[in-house]
């Protein structure tokens, strides 16, 4: 029987397009998109548009849930230091527990391949599948804490193998939270997890903002991967590295997939038009469309 895959994203209302771009965009180039469901952590959103979100993932034809952050950590000691929508992954090795692997995407994702295909051949001792962050990758970057630079993996492709990670392991996750971390998960999850490590292609994680960055402009052991990537990529990530809600700079460019975002999204604003005004103004909203 072929694997199960959970993808984990974090959702609020800032960022609702481009969370949306990289769940449709992964659905539509899974090859079986039944062995997919989706989980979406929040922080706490509106009725209308909780009902707008399922509206269109029962559409797509796929298993969901939304996870609002504040109720499942009620309680919990941690609660106001990881109440935040970016910082779901460090709860992954904790709250996942029935599911074998669950597959982090950060939101500003263009998914391109199909993501089940990085279950093929995933090595039965690895913790943690990542790519290679491409901003540390940078010839100016320092290095990053005790992962060096050409070493440190991205938070924005992250497969978590739930049945190599031990309990010890998912606690220290959230408690090195209070040691206040630059880059915060990622840097947490590169320390705890830089040992037992599988890296996939870096296609897999092509940072936009930087896709028109000279091969030189970046540290030796990498250049060949990032050429490799722009030309076969299958996941680009539009979203600053510093400003993960600043997609500006990525989505003006020219190359082709900038405009398959911008097709994308121009498509989901659409969607959202349809849908909005009936979950705001039924059943009057409704009844005067059936009448005029």
């Amino acid at each position: 029987m072929k694997a199960h895959l959970t993808v984990a994203t974090g959702l609020d209302e800032n960022n609702l397009i481009p969370a949306l771009v990289t769940i449709q965009s992964t659905i539509s180039n899974a090859q079986d998109k039944s062995r997919l469901s989706f989980a979406l952590f929040h922080t706490g959103l509106d009725d209308h548009v909780k009902q707008l979100v399922k509206g269109l993932l029962n559409s797509y034809g796929v298993a969901f849930s939304l996870i609002n952050m504040p109720g499942i950590l009620s309680g919990f000691t941690y609660k106001d230091t990881i109440c935040t929508h970016r910082l779901y992954p460090l709860l992954i090795p904790q709250y996942f527990t029935s599911r074998n692997f669950v597959l982090s995407i950060g939101a500003g994702s263009l998914i391109r391949g199909d993501i089940l295909s990085l279950l093929s051949d995933f090595p039965t001792g690895a913790k943690i599948g990542a790519v290679r962050c491409m901003y540390h990758a940078l010839m100016d970057q320092p290095d990053s804490g005790p992962v060096r630079s050409e070493d440190h993996f991205s938070r924005n492709l992250l497969l978590f193998n739930r049945q190599a990670i031990s309990p010890e392991e998912g606690q220290a996750c959230i408690q090195l939270l209070d040691e206040e971390w630059p880059g915060r998960d990622e840097t947490i999850l590169n320390y705890l997890f830089r040992h037992a490590l599988h890296l996939f292609p870096q296609s897999w994680n092509l940072q936009m903002p930087l896709f028109q960055q000279p091969d030189e402009a970046f540290i030796p052991s990498i250049r060949t991967a990032i050429t490799s990537a722009r030309n076969n990529m299958n996941l680009g990530q539009f979203a600053s590295h510093l400003d993960p809600d600043d997609m500006t700079a990525a989505l003006e460019q020219t190359n082709i997939h900038a405009r398959d975002y911008r097709k994308i999204a121009a498509s989901l604003m659409r969607q959202i038009q349809d849908r909005m005004p009936p979950l705001l103004f039924d059943p009057i909203w409704t009844a005067l469309q059936n009448i005029t």
